[in-house]
């Protein structure tokens, strides 16, 4: 009797294991620096999440970084708007226990509450929310192959696994400088910035990855007028890593996020630039589609095997799918100038249509800056909901904001909000797999009928009415004159005995 070996394949893929929001919170009394005018009057006031650091210790999570705030006021000391920027740092420690080897945080300010306590003196109040997703490398073991034994049969079965066969994080740094803009007035100050990161392409070449990409500055200027003016500037970045770490042949799904910028007037002989540099965090994920060919099932016409089969669990994972929706709103009563200072939306929540549809719900809430007919600075603050209908039900979901588009209409402004849902499809899955096997004693077939009638039981397939007799399935269709089991009707069947 020859011995029966298995053959194993370890398969790899990450999971995400958790899926956190935490919340923290900042406080601080300053006094304004000396070069500011006093404060007359706040009229509005945005802050910037920058991430310096996240680290996992001892299984415990601790992000690092400031809250950039930008207060815009009037003074009367001075004619025009004017810009103070405040930094809170904060460390935020989360007690909890992470079982997993890398993490990603997303960050967004969820409340920014500033006070005037005085003409030089401010209370600022920031609560910032991550969004922190967890992940890990699962491996699992799929029986390939079975060797030696005469009168084997063997049940190979065929699966596509998708999985999330490779992730990794990169962060790089790029300056650069924009020259003046043609026919502008001469910039005398910077109050305000916004950012947006788009990634436009991500392509393995061997060991190396390319990550194309664009940064798109939103800019608030004084003019040498005192007049307000806005400058959009779209840079292209691109870079260059090493992509040793993930699997040939995967579609990359990579996404870009601001951890740190700075941005500064430059002076020129041909008038005021500006001086950008970014601090960029890569997040890449690797999905590949894996072809499984597998045992799932043994036995022998002439020798007892004692077998097992067991469920094998594997993280599938699916590229996330982005669905995009836009939100206007209508502006009345502003003069020539209008600058959106701040847009976000809230955190999904799922919902059904009347006909059961399920759906995501978010809330966008923007800030417009503009002049009324006196020429005062006001803010205006609105609100609408974007809706988006879905086929199948996201395990995750991330949203936020694009660049906007503001347009003259009429006697007013419409000012149009894109949002981006970023569907992930996560899932346990599990399939039947041959986890052990061992050759026994030889089968006694003297006390084996030589011929057996019957019919197919609810719920058996051929491959379990051979194996209850000991025969082969090739065998049952060649006695009963039909070519495949779709031909098997509720008849009975000839079930020849294997010599």
């Amino acid at each position: 009797m020859d011995d029966l070996t298995l053959q194993f394949r370890d398969i790899n893929g990450w999971e995400m294991t958790g899926d956190l929001v935490v919340t923290h919170e900042e406080s601080l009394e300053t006094a304004i620096p000396e070069y500011c005018p006093d404060l007359a009057r706040i009229v509005d006031s945005t802050g910037q999440v920058q991430l310096r650091e996240k680290s996992l210790a001892d299984g415990k999570l601790l992000v690092c970084g400031s809250i950039r705030v930008t207060v815009l006021y009037t003074s009367e000391e001075s004619a025009g708007l004017r810009c103070l920027t405040l930094t809170l740092p904060f460390s935020c420690k989360v007690d909890e226990k992470w079982d997993c080897e890398m993490i990603s945080v997303d960050s967004r300010l969820l409340l920014l509450e500033v006070k005037m306590l005085g003409v030089r003196k401010l209370y600022v109040r920031a609560l910032p929310e991550f969004r922190v997703r967890c992940y890990r490398q699962r491996s699992f073991r799929l029986c390939v192959a079975a060797e030696g034994g005469a009168g084997i049969q063997i049940r190979r079965q065929q699966a596509v696994l998708p999985l999330m066969s490779g992730l990794m994080e990169r962060e790089f740094s790029f300056a650069q400088e924009i020259p003046p803009e043609d026919g502008q007035n001469e910039t005398e100050d910077l109050l305000m910035d916004r950012i947006f990161l788009r990634v436009i392409g991500c392509q393995q070449f061997g060991n190396k990855l390319v990550v194309k990409g664009e940064a798109f500055l939103s800019l608030l200027c004084r003019g040498d007028t005192q007049k307000l003016q806005s400058r959009e500037i779209t840079l292209p970045f691109s870079q260059i890593i090493d992509g040793g770490d993930l699997p040939e042949d995967g579609e990359f799904c990579c996404r870009a996020q601001v951890m740190e910028h700075e941005i500064h007037p430059v002076r020129t002989e041909n008038g005021n630039g500006f001086g950008v540099t970014i601090r960029i965090c890569l997040l890449i994920q690797s999905f590949a589609a894996y072809n499984a060919d597998y045992i799932a099932d043994i036995y022998s016409t002439r020798y007892e095997i004692s077998s097992r089969s067991s469920s094998v669990v594997y993280p599938s994972a699916r590229q996330p799918e982005e669905m995009r929706r836009d939100t206007a709103q209508r502006l009345d009563g502003a003069g020539s100038f209008v600058y959106l200072t701040d847009a976000d939306c809230t955190q999904p929540e799922l919902a059904t249509t009347e006909n059961d549809q399920p759906t995501l719900r978010s809330t966008v809430h923007i800030k417009v800056l503009y002049m009324d007919e006196s020429g005062t600075p006001v803010i205006a603050e609105r609100t609408a909901e974007v809706n988006g209908e879905l086929g199948t039900i996201p395990s995750a979901v991330q949203v936020c904001v694009e660049p906007e588009s503001v347009q003259r209409l009429g006697s007013g402004y419409e000012v149009r909000v894109p949002v981006l849902f970023r569907l992930y499809h996560t899932d346990q899955e599990e399939i039947s797999n041959l986890s052990s096997a061992q050759m026994q004693g030889e089968i006694d077939r003297t006390a084996t009928p030589s011929l057996i009638l019957r019919r197919m039981g609810k719920g058996e397939c051929l491959w379990d009415l051979a194996k209850q007799c000991r025969t082969e399935e090739l065998a049952i269709l060649a006695a009963n004159g039909l070519e495949q089991e779709s031909d098997i009707t509720d008849q009975m069947l000839l079930i020849p005995r294997i010599r």
